[in-house]
């Protein structure tokens, strides 16, 4: 794929990540209302699995930097960079393991799920719930509970999405791959 292409995919990828989380960010039912869901992720697995974890990295870079410019990020910095911490640790594990030859989206989900689950429980007691002004003192079993739970149901209902997406996708990026190698 030449890298005109591959740069068109990505900013494309990245715009309608930013457009997913500026206009579908919602609560799910069950959770504090302060942690949303929105499928955004989705464009950023797709970029990981497709182009490699770097690229997955790069789209939730760039909706992060343009949902915190566009001034919809209620938690301001602090919210944009948790987005990202979450976004780019699940894309880059799955981006990783996917290209370490399994070849499992799968797999692949399962463990970016798991990885953003530990990073973002461990991310938002030690520093994000803190910066928001909750020492850790303060934090409580239910709220880790909570938060556990509410990014493994995000990264269960994200990468449901993207194996839907990916497969219908993959015979199309496969050949575009192939035909950019010859």
């Amino acid at each position: 794929m030449t890298n005109v292409r591959r740069t068109t995919i990505l900013a494309l990828l990245a715009a309608i990540s930013f457009l997913l989380m500026f206009a579908l960010e919602f609560p799910l039912p069950g959770f504090p209302p302060y942690l949303k869901y929105d499928p955004s992720d989705v464009c950023g697995l797709l970029a990981a699995l497709s182009f490699g974890p770097s690229a997955g990295f790069l789209v939730e870079l760039i909706k992060s930097i343009l949902f915190f410019l566009s001034g919809k990020s209620a938690d301001g910095i602090v919210g944009a960079t948790a987005a990202l911490v979450a976004g780019g640790s699940f894309v880059v594990v799955a981006g990783q393991v996917y290209a370490s030859g399994r070849r499992s989206p799968i797999v692949a989900l399962m463990s970016g799920t798991i990885a953003m689950t530990v990073i973002m429980v461990t991310a938002n007691y030690f520093v994000f719930l803190p910066l928001w002004g909750l020492p850790t003192s303060q934090i409580t079993l239910p709220l880790v509970v909570a938060m556990l739970g509410f990014n493994l149901v995000k990264g269960v209902i994200t990468s449901i999405l993207t194996l839907i997406i990916h497969q219908s996708l993959k015979g199309k990026i496969e050949l575009a791959n192939a035909e950019a190698r010859r």
